[in-house]
């Protein structure tokens, strides 16, 4: 039996968040002790299983959602005020460039923050295999394991190449901190290829699973004139592109509707734009639902405007739920390794609001096509069949 550790930001709503919640409970299941540290907020939205142990790590956190049943609060007794030694060397850069000074705020910043109370909760544990997703977290382990002896593992779930732009001090981090890294695990080629400054890393490309059991089997019969999507609110999912493709459909197509699901910083900026183009009472933004499922799988279509993701799971879980799904062919390269167009799905090219528009009114015109994407679509689930793929990700996190 082994101590395995799972790294992630909290366990609110999110894909990454969801694969981790599931890839817990397979390790658990298989006799581990698991343990799944949150660096920034004390939420368990998630279905966690009972043998998991969920630590919250951050020193301040938020905690008007604090779920005191199921996750403790790591307090260390250590300071983590910055030393006078950084803020020295934070004059220094100030003074040689703005990149240095960038790069040394943003070091200090994730040191202080994440890094030196995962060491501190970390180093009790040190026959622990650690493994963190999405990039805060892993650069915040690879610092903080400069010091543990640790096996440690990082997952990367999104077009990392474009995560940020040239010049970030995120991307020179990873490559300061992640050689301390003994192998990683990948969605898909595109991601692994990134690091070719890593030559000795191991690299292990396993797309997502999706949990068939708790998900709805495909609806048989006549289908809502609903178009729906249901995401984090942030910028790469492009929902205002998703907005100005529908504007064009709703011209031709009034009594179709768009219901986006989802939480996140950009819901206020959306909902200006519904108004901008009059399309109040055409276009929704509704709270995430852990139900999402069965109150989609109804749905006319899923169409996902990404400008970047690793493998959307709300593109595999509308699949697999026997949703036809328009995908634009986003940066990370997720959507053309599960799709194939004209198949069991339609790809658009991205950034491009009138093909997403004329793939969704192929869809509404062509209702044989749209049978035979359903149909195809709902086969991801034996492709991506959860026991196997866990058991792949275990393997891979664990050496053996």
């Amino acid at each position: 039996m082994k101590h395995i550790i799972f790294v992630i930001h909290t366990l609110a709503v999110g894909g990454a968040e969801r694969r981790i919640s599931a890839l817990a409970d397979y390790t658990a299941r298989r006799g581990h002790e698991v343990t799944i540290l949150l660096i920034d907020n004390p939420v368990v939205d998630f279905a966690v299983n009972p043998e998991v142990r969920v630590v919250c790590v951050n020193q301040n956190p938020q905690t008007d959602r604090y779920d005191s049943e199921r996750c403790e609060l790591f307090k260390t007794e250590r300071a983590v005020k910055t030393s006078l030694a950084d803020n020295l060397r934070l004059r220094r850069a100030r003074r040689k460039s703005s990149e240095d000074y960038a790069f040394a705020e943003t070091e200090l910043f994730l040191k202080y923050k994440y890094a030196l109370p995962l060491y501190e909760y970390l180093k009790q544990f040190p026959e622990a295999v650690i493994v963190s997703f999405m990039t805060i977290p892993n650069i915040s382990l690879m610092m903080a394991a400069q010091r543990l002896k640790n096996r440690v593992v990082f997952g990367d779930c999104t077009d990392i190449a474009n995560e940020y732009p040239e010049g970030s001090p995120f991307n020179a981090l990873r490559k300061k901190y992640y050689s301390r890294a003994d192998a990683a695990l990948f969605q898909t080629e595109v991601q692994s290829s990134y690091y070719s400054f890593l030559p000795g890393l191991v690299k292990n490309v396993i797309p997502n699973f999706i949990k068939s059991e708790s998900l709805p089997g495909r609806f048989d019969g006549e289908r809502t004139k609903e178009i729906v999507n249901f995401c984090h609110l942030t910028s790469v999912k492009n929902l205002p592109l998703l907005i100005d493709a529908f504007a064009l459909l709703s011209k031709e197509y009034p009594d179709y509707t768009l219901l986006i699901y989802g939480e996140g910083s950009l819901k206020d900026e959306l909902l200006r734009k519904i108004a901008s183009l009059g399309l109040e009472g055409r276009v929704f933004i509704r709270d995430f639902d852990l139900n999402i499922h069965s109150k989609i799988r109804d749905a006319a279509m899923f169409v996902s405007s990404s400008d970047r993701e690793g493998i959307s799971n709300s593109m595999l879980e509308a699949m697999a739920i026997g949703l036809p799904c328009v995908c634009t062919d986003c940066l990370g390269g997720g959507a053309r390794m599960m799709i194939e167009d004209g198949e069991n799905g339609l790809l658009v090219p991205v950034r491009d609001a009138r093909a997403l528009y004329l793939a969704m009114k192929k869809i509404i015109e062509n209702p044989a096509l749209a049978e035979k994407l359903l149909q195809n679509a709902v086969k991801i689930r034996e492709r991506l069949e959860p026991g196997k793929i866990c058991s792949e990700m275990l393997s891979a996190i664990t050496g053996e």
